[in-house]
């Protein structure tokens, strides 16, 4: 049996609802989860908002976790993306980009060696309007068909389950539920998702409440054959 701990948070580089940046909050909301791989989406390097900082390098240094990195968003030595963060050693990592009205996407695999299997982890944040979630959703299925079982996607859609461009999901993936029904994003809206494509023999997710940024995290245990 394989057991594993997920969170997906969308960070907004640590910016709080006070309107303060403060990393310490996200790596304190990471450590409180006791999750085993964590896909965050909304990270900075070197950018002056967030202090110049490699927000990643000092997160995993902190968690004392395997990281990588996928910059969406690239300005000479400034970046903007998503990342992964793992208790487990990453032994491979993809990056897929698509492109967006005022920003670049991506999508950001990585398979990860645990103790008894090899699972693919993708991280993944989508456009604000449904514009360019229209042209980007395509683009995310067929980057997920080319990996097998097991596989779990997580990320910010900036949608909730009942859009329609959400349907093509359900015939590959599952997602995992949240065990009551909360919002994930400051708005009110469940916009932050975890779906996996294997049978599982049990899987449960839930909300971690939390003022570090305008999402709140998302855990999932899961447990597969």
């Amino acid at each position: 049996m394989n057991d594993i701990s997920l969170m997906t948070y969308s960070v907004r580089h640590g910016k709080g609802l006070d309107g303060h940046t403060k990393l310490h909050r996200i790596a304190e909301e990471i450590a409180k989860s006791n999750a085993d791989v964590v896909a965050l989406q909304g990270i900075d390097r070197y950018i002056p908002r967030s202090g110049f900082q490699d927000q990643l390098k000092k997160l995993s240094k902190q968690l004392g976790m395997y990281s990588c990195f996928s910059p969406s968003v690239n300005l000479l030595v400034s970046q903007y993306g998503n990342a992964i963060l793992s208790n487990y050693p990453i032994i491979k990592k993809e990056i897929t980009f698509m492109k967006g009205t005022k920003e670049r996407r991506s999508i950001l695999m990585a398979k990860i060696q645990m103790d008894k299997a090899v699972v693919t982890v993708m991280n993944t944040h989508l456009g604000k309007s449904t514009n360019e979630r229209t042209k980007q959703v395509p683009i995310l299925l067929n980057t997920l068909n080319q990996y097998g079982q097991p596989s779990i996607l997580a990320g910010d859609f900036n949608m909730e389950k009942h859009d329609t461009l959400m349907k093509p999901f359900n015939f590959h993936w599952q997602k995992i539920e949240l065990q009551e029904k909360c919002p994930t994003f400051k708005n009110g809206k469940e916009i932050d998702h975890i779906f996996v494509n294997m049978p599982t023999e049990f899987s449960s997710a839930w909300v971690q409440h939390s003022t570090s940024s305008d999402h709140h995290p998302v855990i999932a245990r899961i447990q597969w054959s």
